[in-house]
Formats: C-alpha cells, structure tokens, sequence
C-alpha cells in the first residue's frame, strides 16, 4: 500500500466501562478509509494464548471508510499488547492490497478477589478420619428388576405394531442461490462459478452427451450438431463471458449481468424441453 492508504488506517477498542475482565468477551475494532472502486476483506486471525477468537470477524461499511471488527476473550490478566490483521483490499482487475497490522494495548482485570498472602495463612487443623461405609448391589438390582418389569411389555408391545410405512419422499425445488448479494459483497468469481455449472447442467438435460466435462468450444461444437436450430451463438457468448469472469479476464463487474442472461437462457432451454 501506498504511505496515503497507510495514514487513514485507526483503531479502536470497544469495551464498556472501567476495563474488561478475564473471560469477558472484547470486541477489537480498527477503521480504514477504503478508495473508490475497492471492496475489503477482513484477513484471517489466529492469536496465540492467552487470547482466543471467539468467531469471524464482521466488517461495516459506512461511506468511505470500513470498520473490522474481530470478537475474542482474553485468558490472562494484566496489560496485553495486541496486533490485529491487516485487512485485504481488493480492486478492480483482480488488484489486491494488503494493509499493516496494527497495534493495541489492553488492560484485563482479574476475576480473584485480593486475599491475604500464603505466607500469612495459618496450617488448618488435622481432619478426622473418614468411616468406611458398606457398598451395596441391591439398590441396583432393585432398579433394574423394576425396569426390566416395565420396558418389556412395552417392547412386546412395539414390535407387534410392524415396521412404520415411509412417507414417499418429496422433490423440494432448489433454492435459488442469493448471486445479487455475493455480487455486493465482491464474490463476482462466485457469481460467475454458479451461474455456468447451472447453464451446463441445464444443457446437459437436454443432451446427454454435452456433459459438464467439456471445455466451452467442444460443447458448441457438439451441440452445434445435434441441436442447430438452439441459439449457440447466444449461449457461446454467455459461456464465454462467464468463463472470462470465472478466471478473471473479464471486468468482474460483468458477473452479475452475465448470470440474469445465464438464468434466461436456461429458462428457454428447460421449456422447449417441457
């Protein structure tokens, strides 16, 4: 990065009240300024002892600026100094950033009370001696005689009933993945992945031998002999665009325009086949 991204970096600590205590769940926050055209990614973070990461981090966006903020615990009393991640900011083209860790100290209070030093403690008197006691099987015995009374008439009673008949199972219709969200959030690859395997097992119901297996052009071809009358030159231009975005030659902006022609282009091949 350069030494202007470097100046909007900031961190904050969010913790109410005097001070967190050992076990207390604390939430570390850092803001950065975020340029136009960038989407940020909060880095992966693996502190060692004695503090732990309660679960994944959550980024907030606001305007120009992004806030990352990571839940963990700290195990350990006193002032701990602590580095969080720098974040990843990624641009247009594929470009990725990454930002400096940053620094933060913390003061974590005990949970003990203060008692008096072990020096200053008295030796406590000898304890008595403990009476062994007689053990005994019959309670147990007992127990499982009156269980063995009541569950055998009911497992008799059980497998009298037969086997149950099974319901016939129901063919949910696939959930529609959420491909408009993943675009906002930046997974434009994603986006573009999902979008072609549909298109291509959509293709493959109505021709069997234009399995997913195939590269974008054998598929035109073989369909080009089997079904002329389709639109390929449509749909090789909608695979081939989701292919450039899929390995990022095409803008990724591209994706989610690509997918709704994907989604209707598969429409129309499912209903000439209904």
């Amino acid at each position: 990065m350069t030494s202007a991204l470097a100046g909007w970096l900031a961190a904050s600590l969010l913790v109410q009240g005097v001070g967190p205590t050992v076990g207390d769940t604390v939430w570390l926050s850092r803001t950065i300024a975020v340029p136009p055209g960038y989407v940020v990614r909060a880095a992966d973070w693996d502190p060692a002892d004695p503090i732990e990461l309660l679960g994944r981090p959550r980024v907030v966006v606001a305007g120009d600026s992004a806030q990352i903020t990571y839940p963990v615990v700290v195990w350990q009393p006193g002032a701990q100094l602590i580095e969080l991640p720098g974040p990843l900011l990624l641009g247009p083209g594929g470009k990725v950033d990454s930002l400096r860790g940053q620094q933060m100290k913390l003061e974590v209070r005990s949970v003990l009370p203060r008692t008096t030093p072990d020096s200053a403690l008295s030796p406590q008197p000898r304890a008595a001696i403990v009476a062994i006691r007689a053990v005994s099987l019959a309670p147990l015995m007992i127990l499982w005689i009156i269980s063995l009374a009541l569950l055998l008439p009911l497992h008799l009673w059980w497998r009298r009933r037969g086997k149950p008949a099974h319901a016939p199972a129901l063919d949910a219709p696939a959930a529609e993945p959420p491909l408009a969200r993943w675009a906002d959030a930046g997974e434009y690859r994603a986006v573009a992945n999902i979008s072609a395997v549909r298109l291509r097992s959509a293709v493959a119901q109505r021709v069997a031998a234009a399995h997913p297996g195939l590269d974008t052009e054998r598929l035109l071809s073989d369909l080009a002999a089997v079904r002329p009358h389709w639109p390929l030159a449509e749909l090789g231009d909608i695979l081939r665009g989701l292919d450039e975005a899929r390995f990022g030659v095409a803008p990724a902006s591209d994706a989610l325009a690509l997918s709704r022609s994907s989604v209707a282009m598969r429409a129309r091949l499912l209903g000439e086949a209904a």
